[in-house]
This record gives C-alpha cells, sequence and structure tokens, in this order.
C-alpha cells in the first residue's frame, strides 16, 4: 500500500502545531467533537501513518468498568468493530493502559491474536485487514477517561520514536471529548432545568383548581347534607392535593438551590426581629397538634448576624416540623440559638420517637425516608431535611443530628455569624 512519506521532524511538528491551532479554533466555533476528529482523519495522515483511528471511553467503576468505542474512522472498505461496543476492562490487556497511562504498540495482530485467542475485539480487527497498531491513553485531570487506537494495515507500522507526537495527538483527543462533554453536560442541565421548570409549573395548575374547588365545595350548604363517607371522600382528596402542592414546591426549591438562583445573598439580620417572628411561625405549626414550643437564646448572642433570612426561615420551619410530625400530642419543642465563636447556632429538640442509629445515614438525602413514621399519619416529601442541609451547606454550615430511641431527636445547624466571603 502507498503512503505519503513522514514529514522530517522540524516539518511535522510545525504542522503538528498548525493543526492543534486549527482544532482549538473549531473548539471555540462550536463544532461538535465528531466533526472536529473527521477533521484531524483528514489532516493527520501528513504527519503519521494510520489506516483507522478509534476513539473509546471508559464506562462504569470498579468490577463493572467498560470500555465503548465512541468514534472510528477508516480507509479500509469493511467496519466490524464500531461504534457502540463495549468490552469489561477487568482481565483485558487494555486494563494495563488504563491503570499505567502508557501507551502501547502491538507490531503484529495476528500473532497478538494466537497468544491472545479469547480478545474478541483483536478478531473483529483482523476482520477489517489491521495489522499493527497503537493504543494511547485519553487523559484528562489526571485520569485515563479512555483510548485512541492508531491502527495500520501493515505489521510494524509503529516504532517508539512515533510514540511523542502520537501521545501529543491523544493530549488534544483528550481536550476534544472533555470539551464537548462539558458542552453537553450544560446542554442537558440547561434542558433539564427548563423542563422542571415546565413540568412543576403545569402541575401546579391543575391542582390550584383542584384545591379551589374542594375548599369552595366544603363552604357551600349543600356540603354539610352530604353523606359523611362521601366527606371523607373530600377531606381525603383535600389532603392529598394539599400533600401533592407541598411536594411541588418543594421540588422547585430543590432545583433553584441547585441552580443557585434562589433568592439573594445573605444579609445583616437584627435577632431580635427574627426570634419572635421564628416563634410565631413554629408556634402556628406546633398548635396543630397542640405540642408547646419553648424558645431560649443565649446572653451572648450578638444583636445581628449574617445569613438569608428566607432560607434560615425555611430550614427552621422544615426542622420544627419534623418535629412536630413524628412527636406524640402535647409535647414539647424546643429551640435554641446561642453563640459559638463565630458561629451561630441553632438547635431543635423534640420529644418524639428517635431515630434508629443504623438508619441515620438516610438522613439529608433527597426522598429518603427511615422506619420512622409520624405519629398521627402526617406524610412526608423526604425533601425537608435534603433542602435544609443545602440551604446550611450554601451559607458555609453545617447540620448534624443527635438521637436517642424514645427520648427524641436534636437537629442542630451552625453558620458564620458574619457574612461569608462566597456564597453559592
Amino acid at each position: 500500500m502507498l503512503r505519503n512519506p513522514i514529514a522530517s521532524i522540524p516539518e511535522k511538528e510545525l504542522h503538528l502545531g498548525r493543526l492543534l491551532g486549527l482544532v482549538n479554533r473549531k473548539l471555540s466555533e462550536g463544532n461538535d467533537f465528531g466533526k472536529i476528529f473527521d477533521f484531524l482523519f483528514e489532516t493527520l495522515n501528513l504527519i503519521i501513518p494510520y489506516d483507522r483511528i478509534g476513539i473509546a471511553l471508559i464506562e462504569g467503576e470498579g468490577e463493572s468498568r467498560q470500555i465503548c468505542a465512541k468514534w472510528l474512522k477508516t480507509k479500509l472498505q469493511k467496519s466490524f468493530l464500531g461504534s457502540g461496543y463495549c468490552e469489561l476492562l477487568k482481565g483485558r490487556s487494555l486494563e494495563k493502559i488504563i491503570d499505567t497511562g502508557k501507551p502501547r504498540i502491538i507490531s503484529d495482530l495476528l500473532e497478538y491474536s494466537y497468544i491472545h485467542p479469547d480478545s474478541h475485539s483483536t478478531k473483529l480487527i483482523l476482520r477489517e485487514g489491521i495489522r499493527s497498531s497503537l493504543t494511547c491513553p485519553l487523559m484528562a485531570e489526571g485520569k485515563t477517561i479512555g483510548v485512541v487506537f492508531f491502527s495500520s494495515a501493515q505489521t510494524d507500522t509503529y516504532k517508539n520514536e512515533h510514540i511523542q507526537t502520537y501521545l501529543s495527538i491523544a493530549d488534544e483527543l483528550s481536550i476534544v471529548i472533555e470539551h464537548g462533554r462539558l458542552r453537553n453536560w450544560f446542554n442537558n442541565d440547561l434542558s433539564r432545568e427548563q423542563n422542571l421548570r415546565m413540568v412543576l409549573h403545569d402541575l401546579k395548575n391543575p391542582l390550584n383548581v383542584i384545591q379551589g374547588y374542594l375548599e369552595l365545595s366544603q363552604h357551600k350548604a349543600w356540603y354539610n347534607d352530604l353523606d359523611s363517607d362521601i366527606k371523607k371522600i373530600f377531606n381525603t382528596l383535600k389532603r392529598k392535593s394539599n400533600f401533592m402542592v407541598e411536594l411541588l414546591n418543594e421540588l422547585s426549591v430543590l432545583a433553584q438551590l441547585d441552580t443557585g438562583k434562589d433568592f439573594s445573598e445573605p444579609s445583616e439580620v437584627s435577632l431580635k426581629d427574627f426570634v419572635p417572628d421564628l416563634a410565631v411561625r413554629a408556634r402556628e405549626m406546633a398548635d396543630q397538634k397542640e405540642i408547646n414550643v419553648v424558645i431560649s437564646t443565649s446572653s451572648g448572642l450578638p444583636e445581628n448576624a449574617y445569613f438569608n433570612t428566607i432560607r434560615i426561615h425555611r430550614v427552621l420551619d422544615n426542622l420544627v416540623s419534623n418535629g412536630v410530625k413524628y412527636s406524640a400530642r402535647g409535647t414539647t419543642i424546643k429551640i435554641n440559638i446561642k453563640e459559638e465563636g463565630d458561629r451561630i447556632v441553632f438547635e431543635v429538640k423534640d420529644s418524639g420517637q428517635g431515630i434508629p442509629e443504623t438508619e441515620m445515614g438516610k438522613l439529608f438525602k433527597e426522598f429518603s425516608r427511615t422506619s420512622v413514621t409520624p405519629t398521627e399519619g402526617e406524610q412526608s416529601t423526604g425533601l425537608g431535611l435534603a433542602i435544609a442541609k443545602k440551604i446550611v451547606e450554601q451559607h458555609g454550615g453545617e447540620i448534624s443530628v443527635k438521637s436517642q430511641i424514645g427520648k427524641g431527636s436534636t437537629f442542630s445547624f451552625w453558620i458564620p455569624v458574619k457574612a461569608p466571603t462566597s456564597f453559592h
């Protein structure tokens, strides 16, 4: 097979530099990585020999790690090892390249297939007419993310002196791949955010209509004449629709927190005004189960602190609401606010059932619930504590819990007294 002669070293390096400059320009112009790889395939033959170039990326972790073909182009007539082909890495020769980050030359693939008869991918590529290959790792942030295969229809095509040039090209391919991944992630994330907002909006509208009709019906004269079983159905529908609206509101808040678009930056807050407001909100929630609320503040509490009032009220509302749901009627919830060094600490202590130690890891995770059930059948979205954790961490603080079965739980969190240097 006739080939273009490999350019002299200075010409080769010059051409490679120009080529990589063109690649970077194409990236900045928004070209997708498939088009860029096609461009490289058509132009790299002035620098290096190949009849086929393939790119495969790692998927999965641990024992289930796979190497999956993502892109290939060939000068030969047929391709048997195409995009989408995957192999487990465990026990394969490619595993060494992935783990060590070092390239590999196979000068004679027929001979290699005799030594490794179980390699299905080698059999496929031999059917294409490939006889030698150079495999280079693709690196990103110090980790191997996949490999690029340079393959030839001739034996002994690749030599050690070629490796540095190929590694330079592999580095550029890695940049292209990571750029493509980031762009796809951003576009997908933006699309998910937009879709979620639209779904939440579309669900809230009919629910609000249902709630309105249920509320209106219960104030009509004919409602009092209904059978008690029908009234139970009305009450169940109202309770369920209220829960669904609460769930949609929580999902909306969670989405806003994840994107950093929820509310405003922290500002100076007068604790003298904040604490009475907290007391009113807490007692409104607790009164429904005749639960007493006791609020205490330490003598050294500063006059002002820096936080987002709406967000911190939401954290405390969620903690108090949890205490009410999981406590028996007529018990007490204690809220304590104190200063510890440069931190302000909030504690919400209930006299509820407590949480098993083996289930503490489920707390603060989205949609995660323990085996402990509300005392009067109240419903929980499973999002309140996850939202609380995100808000506290955005303020630069931490949230934790201590619990004892039969004696209750104490949820506490701290945030800096002074304005944080960054808020995200």
